[in-house]
């Protein structure tokens, strides 16, 4: 009895482990064939020559900070770094993508009805590994394939409808391929020749600071807010519609320091003569930085293209460098009006001059002196708009040193961009003359008392005989 008992026990534990291995390993029946993939291309970037379409439309913005913005926006044909514009070209590695089946010869037949089933795919090197597997029975079919240019898995598929959305900052890209006829059964099937076509917009920010005004852009970041956010992409007829939902996406700059630099690439979708807003956070010229600087272009930037917005930053207002925007020519009170130089090396270097200055004093032929610093006494300030200006701190000129100096023979340039005349200084003795045997340098007023510019250097300015001494100042923007 015992025996009988064991031997059943042996039996029943066979079957059952029998049983375990057949439920656990994944099966294909004769009737079904496995849907392989072979790795997809893309057809590349549309370039200027097939676009079809320019955006000539250049706007102006003028700044209240003293910096204008101009834009244009048009097709690029560069080669953007890491892509490649040539036709029929391969994806990325790690990119994730799906192929859906519908058992109908024409995409203009597809409903939930006759959908099949979906696979999904991970392009690993020249090969593409399936995460999920799509297995059919044969039959006639249209594959629907569609990826968002990254790597990550994309979200399970819902039947109930024949379309999948796409929004910006997404490289949303599609192929369709209809009458393909599976029969031969209990095998795999080799879906081949998948060409992606782009439905997004590869765009980019050319900012560019104004030559002979401005050093060197070194930090940029931008907001683009466009007035469609996401699209539906409707399998049955291939249309790609946006939908009238505004939205933004952040552009940014990767370790810029030039005079124009541009953004790192994003994907947006398809505008039509529509209004986009680029706003700069900060953007940072000459080592100033501006905030908030607001363009609204009308632009037409379509599927499948590579667009540039320039976007150029100008003034006439002075000289950006050194963290600071400096007037246009030395400071100079004439008939009761404050105003500056014409010209960037203008400076009298008279006897009673109306360019030279004492410390806190506003007016140029008046020897009082008031060493304590008062903003109501700066003569800066009083040049119209008032408050605009301001005389340079110490800080000031410490920053415009580290921007670079080169001594001339008449005048100092500062970083490249800002030229300051030798000037000396005038002394208010017996008719305020100018003292020539210092033409060799060029002194300016700064709110620290008896502390001045002196070309290459920041140094104590005092006369070694107690008289009172004038300077020229070059004002700097207060925003």
């Amino acid at each position: 009895m015992k025996r009988t008992i064991r031997n059943i026990f042996y039996i029943a534990s066979a079957l059952y482990m029998m049983g375990c291995g057949k439920n656990e390993a994944e099966t294909i029946s004769e009737s079904s064939i496995l849907i392989e993939v072979e790795a997809p291309r893309t057809n590349g970037w549309s370039t200027e020559e097939n676009i079809g379409t320019r955006c000539d439309q250049t706007i102006k913005e003028e700044g209240k900070d003293g910096l204008d913005m101009e834009v244009s926006t048009q097709p690029g044909s560069d080669t953007p770094t890491g892509q490649v514009t040539t036709r029929w070209t391969n994806l990325d590695d790690g990119i994730t993508f799906r192929v859906i089946a519908y058992k109908c010869a024409s995409p203009a037949n597809i409903t939930t009805a006759n959908y099949a089933g979906y696979g999904d795919y991970k392009l690993s090197g020249i090969t593409v590994q399936a995460t999920k597997n799509l297995v059919l029975p044969i039959g006639t079919y249209t594959f629907v394939c569609y990826s968002y240019g990254n790597s990550t898995a994309i979200p399970a598929f819902n039947n109930s409808t024949t379309s999948v959305s796409a929004t910006n900052g997404q490289n949303f890209m599609t192929c369709v391929k209809p009458n393909i006829t599976i029969n031969i059964t209990g095998s795999k099937y080799t879906l081949s020749n998948i060409v992606f076509i782009h439905q997004c917009v590869q765009y980019r920010i050319l900012a560019k600071a104004q030559s002979g005004r401005m050093h060197n852009i070194t930090a940029c970041s931008a907001i683009l807010t466009l007035p469609a956010n996401s699209a539906t992409y409707k399998f049955t007829d291939q249309s790609f519609t946006t939908n009238a939902i505004a939205g933004s996406i952040n552009v940014t700059w990767t370790n810029p320091k030039a005079m124009a630099v541009y953004s790192d690439y994003i994907y947006v979708l398809p505008q039509s003569a529509r209004n986009i807003t680029i706003k700069f956070n900060a953007i940072t010229i000459g080592g100033k930085i501006f905030t908030n600087k607001n363009i609204t272009p009308t632009v037409t930037i379509n599927a499948n293209g590579t667009y540039t917005s320039t976007v150029s930053f100008s003034t006439t207002e002075g000289y950006i460098v050194g963290g600071a925007m400096w007037a246009n020519g030395n400071l100079i009170y004439s008939g009761g009006t404050y105003s500056f130089h014409s010209t960037t090396m203008g400076c009298s270097k008279a006897n009673k001059a109306t360019d030279y200055f004492v410390f806190n004093n506003p007016y140029p032929s008046n020897p009082e002196l008031v060493s304590t610093w008062s903003d109501s006494r700066d003569p800066c300030r009083k040049v119209f708009p008032i408050n605009t200006w301001k005389t340079p701190t110490v800080q000031n000129y410490e920053s415009l040193l580290k921007a670079g100096v080169v001594v001339g023979t008449d005048r100092t340039t500062y970083g490249g961009t800002l030229i300051l005349p030798f000037t000396s200084f005038m002394r208010f003795t017996s008719g305020y003359p100018h003292e020539p045997y210092f033409d060799f340098i060029g002194y300016y007023l700064s709110t620290s008392y008896l502390r001045c510019l002196q070309n290459n250097t920041i140094s104590t300015a005092e006369s070694s005989t107690g008289e009172i001494l004038a300077f020229p100042v070059r004002c700097v923007r207060v925003q």
